[in-house]
């Protein structure tokens, strides 16, 4: 989807202000205290992961609400008016914007978590935008190439998800509005939400897809030595694991006496973790299980397994 809120030249208007307006059915000009709250948390996380994943400074101020509704303003602060204006630009599609795909975090949306500085230097690399200059104008190019990769980040998916979830449970609320400013003068078209839309927006799951590593080692600390269903324990990515041993032939081997462990002893596997978003934006491992071993190493000695 691409952005309206720009001439026809392509260049995007300057802006450093954004405007939240909440409309409600009643036509009255209070909201819920904790709703509001609430949901200007999940938006100013939303404005911290646009600022980190583009690697431009962010800093802001707030206005105090304007009634008409209800509204939120956002002053976005910084000495350089063109990576101010892509942000607040950025920031505006994004709360906004209509999702085209379906109601979980896609592949496209979790990829950073596997290559995440690799990618994100490399595109970030093309867009250039730390070379932007206060002289110079912003193009349409680079506000469609940031929101594209801004789409990127799960977090911003989920931390978007939980402000419309917020907003759905709130009968009160009729629709919202985005708008940009500068010097107090509105730019570009408003970006209007309905409230009969605010589910499309909301996750269905906190779930990620399953991680499949085709080859991890694993430092095994405890394995499970006897018949039935216990864990591992294990030590990957510097961190302590517990697992599933779901290799049938290596299980049976360990069962068997055939393995010998020491406190030195590793396997090289095959993995696949099951992962949610804890409450804090986090992935949380639920469950890890090795689908297969393909060799184990103890005191430098290799030891292949068909």
């Amino acid at each position: 989807m691409r952005d309206t809120n720009f001439k026809s030249t392509g260049i995007i208007e300057r802006s450093d202000r954004l405007e939240l307006h909440y409309f409600f059915k009643d036509e009255s000009h209070s909201i819920d205290s904790i709703l509001r709250n609430e949901c200007e948390k999940e938006i100013l996380f939303i404005f911290k992961e646009i600022s980190d994943t583009l690697k431009l400074d962010l800093r802001l101020e707030t206005s105090p609400p304007e009634d008409g509704g209800f509204k939120e303003i956002w002053n976005f602060i910084g000495k350089n008016s063109a990576q101010i204006s892509l942000l607040v630009s950025v920031a505006a599609i994004i709360i906004s914007r209509f999702p085209t795909e379906n109601r979980e975090l896609t592949k496209l949306q979790i990829e950073n978590l596997k290559l995440d500085n690799e990618l994100k230097s490399k595109e970030l690399e093309k867009l250039n935008l730390k070379a932007l200059k206060e002289e110079d104008e912003l193009i349409q190019d680079k506000l469609i190439g940031s929101v594209e990769l801004v789409n990127k980040n799960y977090r911003i998916a989920w931390r978007k998800s939980n402000f419309y979830k917020k907003l759905f449970g709130y009968n009160k609320l009729d629709s919202i509005e985005i708008l940009r400013f500068k010097a107090n003068e509105p730019v570009g078209k408003k970006r209007e939400v309905l409230r009969n839309d605010f589910k499309n927006y909301i996750l269905d799951s906190d779930d990620l897809p399953p991680l499949s590593v085709e080859k991890a080692v694993i430092d095994v600390i405890s394995p499970a030595i006897k018949r039935g269903r216990f864990k591992w324990k294990g030590f990957y990515n510097n961190e302590i694991i517990s697992f599933d041993m779901n290799d049938s032939i290596f299980r049976q081997q360990v069962l068997k006496g055939d393995v010998h462990f020491s406190n030195k002893f590793s396997i090289e596997v095959e993995m696949t973790q099951e992962r949610k978003i804890n409450q804090d934006g986090g992935i949380k491992i639920t469950n890890t299980s090795i689908t297969k071993v393909w060799a184990s190493v103890e005191n430098g000695n290799r030891i292949e397994y068909k």
